[in-house]
């Protein structure tokens, strides 16, 4: 009697599967851009910060009261959220 084989090929990855990964893809680089703005951000503050006269001596104190030292000089920063209870 004659034998018949079958070749088990893997499947094609579906439309659906390939859209999914570029939404992931755009999903991660936009991830990846938010946090380089951000690093960016606090860079630039630190530079205002240190280009300012006497900025030595309120470093201490800027560690601890950070929002209120940088409201005297005119710097707003926004209020830190609540902490989330769970």
């Amino acid at each position: 009697m004659h034998e018949t084989k079958f070749i088990h090929l893997p499947p094609r990855p579906r439309p659906v599967l390939k859209g999914l990964s570029v939404v992931a893809g755009i999903t991660a680089i936009g991830f990846a851009a938010a946090w380089a703005f951000e690093q960016h951000r606090k860079r630039e503050l630190v530079r205002v910060l240190a280009s300012m006269p006497g900025a030595a001596k309120i470093l201490p104190t800027l560690r601890s009261y950070s929002e209120t030292v940088l409201a005297q000089f005119g710097v707003s920063v926004p209020p830190k959220p609540p902490a989330r209870k769970s």
